[in-house]
């Protein structure tokens, strides 16, 4: 007989979502930390286990200091928490080679910061969107009064 999933807190669901995300991001960018054991050492040393101890229910809450350190280390916005449907928009500001420990200067285009973020609807991936359709107004702005000109004369 299995033993029954543990019941686990929405903000538990969703703190363990954001380290899940944490990790696929620095993986595609080949930065660290891009593990569990990487992560807690982060935000939450006195138990290396905690990422574990959440998802099988042997811990009940996250604990504040890790809520609190995840979102200074690594930049996240907290209303993720509170707000459904809330993408975090990850995105390291800091980078560094994995295996030099040097800064490393990565060129990553628009289209794979929508496809780290996983939707075209948190800020950055809406910012870029914007600034897209704000360059194309302008092109069209441009030839249309390239278009009276030609035509006035």
């Amino acid at each position: 007989m299995q033993a029954p999933q543990p019941t686990l807190y929405p903000e538990t669901i969703k703190f363990l979502e954001v380290i899940e995300e944490i990790k696929e991001t620095n993986r595609l960018l080949k930065v660290e930390p891009k593990t569990n054991i990487g992560i807690s050492n982060l935000i939450y040393p006195t138990d290396r286990t905690i990422f574990s101890k959440l998802k099988t229910g042997m811990r009940k809450r996250v604990p504040m200091d890790a809520l609190l350190n995840l979102a200074k280390h690594f930049k996240i916005d907290m209303n993720y928490i509170f707000y459904d449907n809330f993408e975090i928009n990850y995105f390291p500001e800091v980078l560094q080679e994995s295996t030099t420990k040097n800064q490393a200067n990565y060129s990553v285009s628009d289209d794979h910061l929508r496809i780290i973020n996983k939707n075209n609807y948190n800020a950055l991936g809406l910012t870029i969107k914007l600034y897209e359709q704000m360059m194309n107004l302008m092109e069209q702005n441009r030839n249309l009064s390239e278009n009276k000109k030609v035509k006035s004369k």
